[in-house]
């Protein structure tokens, strides 16, 4: 291992210039707040049709092709004594560079600045790519940014092409870093940390055991994530490191380098954080880091999901908390961007293949959540009603893995919450916001009555906003897999049936980009009082008495407007409200302790019964003392009981 990297001369080229003395005082650069220069060289286009060179004491060229330069154009080479934060960890600085022209940064076209270094300094055990290093100060990010390089063992050198001057540096391994190379990969791990003990550690060190396992986690994601036919980096450097606490595994945005702590105790995890960090790396194939971290909730769930599902079968290892459901897939927000893992492997399980879901987002043309829309749109298929079908499934099935309950989705998850006394009746009318796109809010009823029936009750969504999506959802107690009913909701009104100990719920989904909002209005008369009839009637030519008890229900409002008595026959006329729907009427008819009206007038050889008992209505017949009948709308019926002796 190296401990410094020394710069030695290289061959020079044509029109090189000779060093300067250091100026008194320096320029500063944008990069640093006080330099010292060290060493200096300038050069002036005069002939720029031809290739042009300017050398540092052999330590630093720039090489500029024909007609990159105009004529009278200076190009100097500062080499700057002071040392800068870098963020590449392995790695030190063995020379920095501020590199200008009087024409401006940025330039016409491509030059070639070439950095030479001691070969002897090397280790001889690696590849050169794997112990140099060579980045630019990138003064719109303020932060260091690494690029590809070529090198030319034969001249000890390090070329990198460019369009862009800035200030330029070159790194070497640090001696307190051990390396171990697989294809596509050079793993940097340090040697001093004390890595925790994960399983067996039969090297005796357990930070070369935890690099072990790095690397299977990265052997495996690489050759899972091949197989898909995903666009792989060429090469990746992995750093394995005790930074600060809080710190967690990343890819740089500049490096593009994979760093991963030595915080993670676990092997299942630790090959889950390769393989999610990996999988960062591929997204960058296709995307630049700038529009990665614009979509960031994109690449963090698809990550997290290539890890779980792909590289690995350990599935998501985290549980979905219900409080994700408030706040819109696309959010950003530290946990939730991860946990949105869940809504990509509900696409997958839809049918909807991961790498043509994932690479369809990342070639569209708008942000990740548009591509998303549009991907789902060309397959057929409407990502506000996936949406909405995984909100549901979240809240009312096992199929999504959630968070336990620590009571009911009544009492733990309904935003809003109301009691409806089915014997009371009532309307009730609460308007549901729901502020972010593709969120969605849920609004809970516990149903109440008295009585032992199934009552009728009024619901509808009145004046829902552009995007918003309500279903309403039926359940026959507290648990969330107790559906009995469920369908989507509108404004025109929809009458359901419920009971004491019902809940009764509705989901508000929204997907505009703006917020949204409805008005659930849930209706119930009050219950009807039935009308009751009871008598002692004489029948039969008035020779036989019976005690009837007669009842009659219905949840519509009615009017009896006659109420006759002919001899044995009790007869009703009943008006019922028109609201275009039929009408359930159900009635009873006791009829007991048939007796002789004159018992004497009959020798004790005689008892009078009961034949038959039946109703009647329609041309049918029901035999039985209590029936239940449907009447349409804008028609007259005739139905009756009859008892036969």
């Amino acid at each position: 291992m190296i401990s410094g990297l020394l710069l030695t001369s290289c061959g020079s080229g044509e029109n090189t210039t000779t060093p300067q003395t250091p100026p008194a005082s320096s320029t500063k650069p944008a990069a640093t707040t006080s330099v010292e220069v060290e060493d200096s060289a300038s050069f002036t286009i005069k002939n720029p049709g031809r290739e042009n060179v300017v050398n540092l004491n052999d330590r630093v060229s720039v090489v500029i092709p024909p007609d990159v330069l105009p004529e009278g154009t200076k190009v100097e080479i500062n080499q700057i004594n002071q040392s800068m934060e870098h963020g590449f960890n392995g790695f030190k600085p063995a020379g920095l560079f501020e590199i200008t022209s009087s024409a401006g940064s940025q330039l016409g076209g491509e030059i070639t600045l070439e950095f030479s270094y001691d070969q002897s300094s090397l280790s001889a055990e690696l590849e050169s790519a794997d112990q140099l290093a060579v980045a630019f100060y990138d003064e719109e990010y303020k932060a260091w940014q690494e690029v590809d390089i070529i090198i030319n063992e034969a001249k000890s050198s390090v070329a990198v092409k460019t369009s862009h001057l800035s200030l330029w540096s070159i790194f070497g391994l640090e001696d307190k870093y051990v390396t171990s190379t697989l294809p596509g990969f050079t793993i940097y791990f340090n040697k001093d940390v004390n890595a925790p003990v994960i399983g067996s550690v039969a090297s005796g060190d357990p930070i070369y055991e935890y690099a072990a396992i790095v690397r299977t986690g990265l052997y495996d994601a690489s050759k899972a994530y091949s197989a898909l036919n995903l666009k792989m980096p060429d090469h990746t450097r992995v750093y394995i490191d005790q930074w600060d606490s809080d710190k967690e595994a990343e890819l740089g945005w500049f490096s593009k380098n994979i760093e991963i702590p030595v915080t993670y105790i676990d092997e299942q995890e630790l090959h889950m954080v390769s393989a999610h960090e990996l999988f960062h790396a591929v997204q960058n194939q296709y995307v630049t880091f700038a529009t990665m971290a614009a979509n960031r909730w994109f690449m963090e769930a698809t990550a997290d999901y290539a890890a779980a599902h792909i590289a690995t079968s350990h599935g998501l290892k985290d549980s979905l908390p219900y409080s994700y459901l408030k706040t819109g897939i696309s959010s950003s927000s530290t946990f939730h961007m991860y946990q949105t893992a869940h809504f990509i492997k509900f696409l997958v399980d839809n049918g909807y293949g991961f790498k043509d879901l994932f690479e369809g987002v990342m070639n569209g043309s708008g942000n990740a959540l548009a591509n998303l829309n549009t991907f789902i749109s060309s397959k057929g298929g409407s990502l506000a009603e996936l949406y909405n079908s995984f909100v549901y499934n979240v809240l009312f099935t096992s199929i999504i893995k959630t968070e336990a309950l620590q009571t009911d989705l009544f009492s733990d998850v309904a935003s809003i919450t109301e009691n409806l006394d089915l014997d009371a009746g009532g309307t009730i009318n609460q308007t549901i916001n729901t502020d972010q796109s593709y969120a969605s809010s849920l609004f809970g009823v516990k149903i109440s009555s008295k009585k032992h029936e199934i009552s009728p009750v009024s619901i509808s969504a009145i004046e829902p906003t552009s995007g918003i999506r309500v279903q309403y959802v039926i359940t026959s107690g507290p648990d969330k897999e107790s559906v009995i009913a469920s369908d989507a909701l509108t404004h025109e009104p929809l009458e359901i049936m419920l009971e004491d100990g019902n809940y009764l719920y509705f989901i508000v989904t929204n997907s505009a980009p703006s917020n949204g909002y409805v008005t659930i209005t849930i209706g119930k008369e009050a219950q009807i009082e039935p009308y009751t009839n009871t008598r002692t009637a004489k029948i039969y030519n008035d020779k036989f008495l019976v005690d009837v008890d007669f009842t009659l229900n219905s949840a519509r409002p009615f009017v009896i407007t006659r109420e006759e008595v002919f001899g044995d026959t009790l007869q009703l006329d009943i008006d019922f409200e028109d609201n275009g729907k039929p009408v359930m009427l159900d009635a009873e008819a006791i009829v007991s302790n048939l007796r002789f009206a004159e018992p004497e007038s009959w020798s004790e050889y005689h008892e009078p019964v009961f034949k038959e008992m039946y109703w009647s209505y329609g041309g049918e017949q029901v035999n039985s003392s209590s029936v239940t009948v449907t009447l349409n709308p804008d028609t007259e019926w005739l139905v009756s009981f009859t008892y036969e002796l």
